[in-house]
C-alpha cells in the first residue's frame, strides 16, 4: 500500500423484514446519516461515527471491544476479511457477502466504518458499529487490522424506549438512492418442521 494514498470507505446497512412503512431501524439510520453528513471533513472518522451512534437513546447491553489482528493474506482478500469482521457469528453470511462486494469497489481500503441496524426481530434492534483501520507490515501480504466494535440493543417492546425512539426519529424516512446504503430484507420461508430464513439483499444507490 502507498502510505501517501489512503482509501477510506463507509457503509450503512439495515436488515429487517419488508414493510409498507419505514422500520424504526431505517429511521434511525437516516438520522445518523444526516448527522454525519453535517461535517464533510470528519464524516469518515471513526470517532465521529462512534459519537453519532452514542446519541441513540435507551441502548441496553452496550459493549465496546477493541482489538488488533495480524493477518497474512493476498491483498485481494482484504475486502472479504474486513466484511467478515463487521458481521457477528449469528448473522447470515449473505450480509458479509454484500459488504464484501461493496468494499471491492474501493480496491484495497485502508479504513472502513460499517454500521448495521438489524431489526429482523421486530421487537428489538441490534445495533453494531465496526471501525477498522488497516496498515501493511514489511511483508506485503501481512496486514494489521485495528478494530473497534460497539454493539447494543434497543428493546422496542419497552414502551418507554419505543416512545423515545418515535419522538427522536419518527419524522425521518427510509434512505434511498445512496451509494453508501444497503437494505437487506428478511423473508420468512416456511418448511414442514420450522421456518427457514432467507435474506435477499438489494442495494440502494449507484454501483
Amino acid at each position: 500500500m502507498n502510505p501517501f494514498a489512503r482509501t477510506a470507505a463507509a457503509l450503512f446497512l439495515v436488515n429487517g423484514p419488508k414493510s409498507n412503512s419505514p422500520l424504526d431501524a431505517e429511521k434511525i439510520c437516516s438520522a445518523l446519516i444526516q448527522t454525519l453528513l453535517e461535517d464533510a471533513s470528519r464524516n469518515l472518522e471513526a470517532r465521529a461515527w462512534q459519537n453519532a451512534v452514542q446519541t441513540v437513546p435507551y441502548q441496553v447491553g452496550r459493549m465496546k471491544l477493541t482489538q488488533t489482528l495480524s493477518c497474512t493474506m493476498p491483498l485481494g482478500g482484504l475486502p472479504d476479511k474486513l466484511a467478515s469482521m463487521c458481521t457477528s457469528k449469528g448473522q447470515r453470511p449473505t450480509l458479509a457477502k454484500s459488504i464484501g462486494s461493496y468494499l471491492k469497489r474501493f480496491g484495497k481500503p485502508t479504513a472502513f466504518n460499517c454500521l448495521i441496524l438489524d431489526q429482523s426481530d421486530t421487537a428489538e434492534i441490534h445495533l453494531s458499529l465496526t471501525c477498522l483501520d488497516v496498515t501493511e507490515d514489511r511483508n506485503p501480504e501481512k496486514i494489521i487490522i485495528a478494530s473497534t466494535q460497539v454493539s447494543a440493543k434497543l428493546k422496542l417492546s419497552n414502551q418507554q424506549t419505543q416512545a423515545a425512539i418515535t419522538e427522536a426519529f419518527g419524522s425521518f424516512q427510509a434512505t434511498s438512492d445512496q451509494p453508501f446504503y444497503l437494505r437487506a430484507e428478511l423473508i420468512q420461508m416456511p418448511t414442514k418442521s420450522s421456518s427457514m430464513e432467507d435474506i435477499r439483499t438489494r442495494c440502494s444507490g449507484r454501483t
